[in-house]
């Protein structure tokens, strides 16, 4: 019976391992390896962000983007990675200036807002990146600034930046206001800089207001159910959307990553950008 336990718990760790290995791949289309292959495709896209754009834990809304038939002729890299920061956008424009793409979207700041909701948010990401600078409204704003007026500096891209999604779906919960707040931040660096804002935020926003859901989830401070979510995505045949329905979700799947329906918003956004609007006849 104890050699049966212990088989268990080890079939648990290897299939826990293979999860883990599936949601934090990192996506083969990076900058990194598009570097490498010293690629001269054109056009070029690349899609900057968090685990949002990673896709691997969330909707791949870039994947899906890649795959449009009317863009079989570009190249689309996808610079997500899971739990990213402004700052660690920040790390990657060097390599951004060597690829000079045409077009970059940025999505960013969901992880820079739930570091400020609490010291046990901010000690995960001090952990994870080693961060030794306070996360806040400011460092959110500097960093986002110095990105944007680095791409422009440094690149011929058309630079597109899109509002963070909600956090959690209750309207008057804190972590939504608080994802409404760096919403709002967003489209006033933009503004600014005089760069294209999308209003994704604002969108589903807009969009659970009149959605059928009884009952609006806020977002909780919880790890587990996010793995669960995860584990139950790469373990079952169920979508994302089946994890957020019932989950009791609307556009997301665990109150943080976008479901499909979330994704789709997003993925049309990108796209009224990259392709020439039809003339009227």
């Amino acid at each position: 019976m104890k050699q049966l336990s212990k088989l268990w718990i080890l079939c648990f760790f290897i299939f826990e391992s293979c999860v883990i290995f599936q949601a934090t791949k990192v996506p083969s289309n990076n900058l990194k390896s598009a570097l490498n292959a010293k690629s001269k495709h054109s056009p070029t896209i690349v899609f900057l962000g968090d685990s949002i754009t990673h896709g691997r834990v969330s909707y791949d809304y870039v994947d899906a983007i890649a795959k449009n038939p009317n863009l079989k002729d570009y190249q689309v890299i996808n610079e997500g990675i899971n739990s990213r920061l402004t700052v660690q956008i920040l790390e990657q424009l060097d390599n951004l200036k060597e690829i000079n793409p045409d077009f970059v979207f940025l999505l960013i700041g969901t992880n820079d807002l739930k570091a400020t909701l609490s010291p046990e948010e901010y000690n995960r990401y001090a952990s994870i990146w080693k961060l030794k600078d306070p996360v806040t409204e400011e460092s959110f704003v500097q960093n986002l600034t110095k990105i944007i007026q680095t791409i422009k500096k440094d690149t011929k891209a058309k630079l597109i930046v899109f509002s963070l999604p909600v956090l959690g779906e209750d309207p008057n919960s804190i972590p939504f206001q608080r994802s409404k707040r760096f919403a709002e931040l967003t489209k006033e660096v933009t503004r600014k800089e005089t760069v294209i804002y999308k209003p994704f935020h604002e969108t589903l926003s807009k969009g659970l207001e009149t959605s059928n859901l009884k009952i609006r989830k806020p977002y909780i401070q919880s790890t587990w159910g996010m793995y669960w979510t995860i584990l139950r995505y790469y373990s079952t045949t169920y979508s994302w959307d089946d994890l957020g329905d019932s989950n009791g979700y609307y556009y997301l799947t665990d109150a943080i990553h976008l479901n499909e329906r979330g994704g789709k918003v997003l993925e049309g956004m990108a796209l009224e950008e990259i392709l020439p609007k039809k003339e009227s006849p």
